[in-house]
């Protein structure tokens, strides 16, 4: 930019001769040129971004979920059970510009369709090409089991292939920006979480 500039200073001639023409054709060329490229090149990174843009908005973020922490539930479990499931939640943003955000929602864990827990998602929002990690807190209260189910669960923990299933209901308003045009509304996540069971890994 100070070589531009340098470059397009009029340096008058000292003189009233017919030098004054040919001087400002010597000036006025390099500075049209200079200002031509500076105007084509913030055209193309404009371009180059609003492409990007759209580009990101279509990308679609991915989760993870672990269970940090299991309580109330085992092969023991009687025809009522009261558990408690911490989950671990990792959210990816593939996104080169825009972050990911949500503005919270509701798990359930479930096993053999019957839900065990519930609990709220937070809010959270993962940067441009970054993660954000959350902890879901999901509590259930006098759930009732049949006797198949709980022989089916006793079973399956001991034999460590127990399996919860976890849906998280996220809600989106402005994802990221305001007005973006991806993902507003709802979306589901579903994942299968392998219990501590006595013969889980």
């Amino acid at each position: 930019m100070t070589a531009i500039a340098d470059d397009c200073v009029l340096r008058k001639p000292t003189d009233d001769s017919k030098d004054h023409r040919s001087w400002r054709r010597r000036v006025r060329r390099p500075c049209r040129i200079a200002l031509d490229l500076m105007a084509g090149a913030a055209t193309a990174a404009t371009l180059i971004w609003v492409v990007q843009f759209f580009i990101d908005v279509r990308k679609v973020a991915s989760f993870s979920v672990d269970l940090a922490a299991l309580e109330g539930l085992n092969a023991t479990a009687g025809r009522t059970v009261s558990p408690g499931f911490v989950l671990a939640v990792r959210v990816e943003n593939p996104r080169v510009l825009v972050p990911w955000c949500c503005a919270g929602g509701q798990a359930v864990v479930s096993y053999g369709g019957v839900s065990l827990a519930w609990g709220p998602v937070p809010r959270f929002c993962a940067l441009s090409k970054g993660a954000a990690e959350l902890a879901v807190a999901a509590k259930g209260r006098g759930v009732g089991l049949s006797d198949d189910l709980r022989r089916t669960f006793a079973a399956e923990w001991n034999a460590g292939t127990a399996r919860a299933v976890v849906e998280m209901k996220l809600f989106y308003l402005d994802n990221g920006w305001s007005n973006t045009p991806a993902y507003k509304g709802v979306s589901l996540v579903w994942r299968q979480l392998t219990l501590p069971g006595q013969g889980a890994p």
